[in-house]
């Protein structure tokens, strides 16, 4: 049992080291290709960093989706939330006081709570009473293809927004909003950026694979469920890439940056993840926890988070102990609830 569980558990982490890596890659190819187009850094910034910054969420949950764990792909998605939020902005803001842009602030707060409540109303069974299945009344909660196509149309939204967003920031500014004219690349160039964009995408195809295999397996050995599996250890796994880009903003003084930068990666895991993993496979699921807890709580942590932030305009330590603090809590209520010693 112990050499099973070790070799699962290795072949999990070398599932989110590969997804990992290959997102860097197949970022980098695809803004390498948006830039020689000929779009602008400010569409590049608004659409394609943001979209691509979400990959390892994606991918994970994309696959999860195709494998039948319904479980997996929504906890993915809304641990990954729950895992920004909470414990790596939580540890940011122990080192730093983070100064709020009330507008941009506000922007990214209303659509990651528009997001949030779109997808318990997209979860609950409107053919029989939604607030008893709230309760636990037994319903069976589950995403079908037509709601996933509505969250990816809410994604399309919030990414029309974002680009307004930046446009107006920028129109102040004496840079040009437009990319200078694209020069001509080398066939070498173009021959490079193919192969680490394919490289990348086999990467997260493979790393994603391995990442709900051996989390499945974990899960079982351990009569844990699924949906703890992915809201805790995937969710961490995938957050990575977010916590490297807000610490690196933190370095360069941009603490507004940072938390916006967390913010909207939420919004994109709740359409964008969520969505096409119900639109790829309709998604029922289990753990009706998920819906009746794990989304309600990352809704209340935003609406605390964006209310102390608008009404201080800065968030500091105090935040920062009392995200970590909630955090804790959170998992101590998998234990409680009996999440973790499913069957």
């Amino acid at each position: 049992m112990p050499d099973i569980f070790a070799l699962n558990a290795t072949l999990f982490v070398l599932g989110l080291v590969i997804i990992i890596v290959g997102s860097n890659l197949f970022l980098d190819s695809a803004i390498w290709f948006a830039r020689v187009s000929g779009l602008s850094q400010l569409v590049i910034g608004a659409t394609v960093v943001s979209v691509c910054t979400t990959i390892p969420e994606v991918v994970s949950s994309a696959t999860a989706s195709l494998k039948g764990a319904a479980d997996m792909a929504l906890g993915n998605a809304i641990g990954s939330v729950l895992c920004n939020t909470m414990l790596i902005l939580g540890v940011v803001l122990l080192f730093t006081v983070a100064n709020i842009h009330r507008e941009r602030f506000l922007v990214k707060g209303i659509c990651l709570l528009v997001a949030l409540a779109a997808a318990v109303a997209v979860a609950l069974p409107w053919g029989g009473n939604a607030l008893e299945a709230l309760r636990g009344g037994g319903q069976v909660f589950r995403i079908g293809r037509v709601e996933g196509l509505l969250l990816l149309l809410g994604m399309v939204a919030y990414l029309f927004v974002n680009y307004l967003e930046a446009k107006r920031e920028r129109a102040g500014e004496a840079a040009d909003d437009e990319a200078p004219a694209p020069s001509a690349a080398s066939v070498r160039d173009w021959l490079r950026s193919i192969l680490l964009f394919l490289a990348g995408g086999a990467m997260l195809a493979v790393g994603a694979y391995f990442l709900i295999e051996f989390g499945q397996r974990i899960a079982r050995g351990f009569g844990m469920s699924e949906a703890v599996i992915s809201l805790v250890f995937v969710a961490f796994g995938t957050s990575l890439p977010e916590m490297f880009t807000a610490i690196g903003s933190l370095r360069k003084g941009a603490h507004d940056i940072s938390v916006g930068n967390i913010m909207g990666a939420n919004v994109l895991n709740v359409f964008f993840v969520t969505g096409l993993a119900a639109t790829l496979s309709p998604l029922e699921f289990a753990d009706s926890y998920l819906v009746r807890l794990d989304i309600p709580f990352a809704f209340a942590v935003t609406v605390l988070l964006f209310g102390i932030g608008l009404k201080r305009g800065r968030i500091g330590r105090g935040m920062g102990v009392a995200l970590l603090v909630g955090y804790a809590g959170y998992l101590a209520s998998l234990f409680l609830l009996g999440r973790v010693g499913a069957p």
